[in-house]
Parts: structure tokens; sequence; C-alpha cells
């Protein structure tokens, strides 16, 4: 009976924990930033926004490697840069707004095709 209880407890702690890190990301409306690298080859990549000032990241990304940041955003848009072997090829896209978290992926299949997916967190 007393092992229950301490794992009830402990259960409860948990879920606390896990609503009060959600409640905080709402209140503080800062969204998740994916960037990841699906080609073959490693990319110069460097993103921003058609109003600037809000998020930018400039970096190489290895294969198969991944940039987690977060941000808050009012009404704006993505333009990004990359470069590899292939050349330079710039891109806009994923509109962004402010209040509602969300989680914005940032997909390179090689430069020719950078794709921003933009969706709000439940």
């Amino acid at each position: 009976m007393r092992k229950l209880r301490w794992l009830l407890v402990a259960v409860a702690v948990a879920v606390t924990g896990v609503v009060v890190a959600a409640g905080s990301l709402v209140v503080s409306e800062r969204s998740l930033i994916i960037i990841e690298n699906r080609s073959n080859s490693a990319v110069e990549l460097s993103i921003g926004m058609a109003n600037p000032g809000q998020f930018s990241w400039a970096g190489r990304l290895r294969p198969g490697e991944r940039v987690i940041r977060t941000s808050r955003f009012s009404d704006n848009s993505f333009v990004t840069a990359c470069r590899d072997e292939t050349g330079v090829h710039q891109s806009e896209g994923g509109y962004v707004t402010n209040g509602w978290p969300q989680r914005i992926d940032i997909v390179v299949d090689g430069c020719p095709a950078v794709s921003v997916d933009v969706e709000t967190l439940p």
C-alpha cells in the first residue's frame, strides 16, 4: 500500500512538471524551429526573415545533422540561402504569426529543395 502511494505521488509530480513546462511554453509564445539536413552532402545554410530582426541562423550542416532553436515571431516569413556543390539557391516560405507557439520544420533535401513547414502546436 505504501509503495502504491509513493508511485502515485511520483506520477502526480511528473505530470505536474509536464503541465507546468507546457504552460510556460504557451505563455512565452516561443516557437520551436527545427533545421535539418536530409541530403547526402554538407550544406552552408543561412536563414533569416522577410522582415529582418526576429530570427536568423547561419551555419554548416553535415548530412543528417539537426539544429533546434526557439524564437518569438510576429507576422513574418522565412528567407533561406543554401550553398552546396551545385551552387547557391534562395527561397522564401513558411508564414509564421505571433501568439500560440508553432513548430517550424526547415528541411534541406539538397539546396534546390529547401522546404519550410509551419504547424501550430496543439
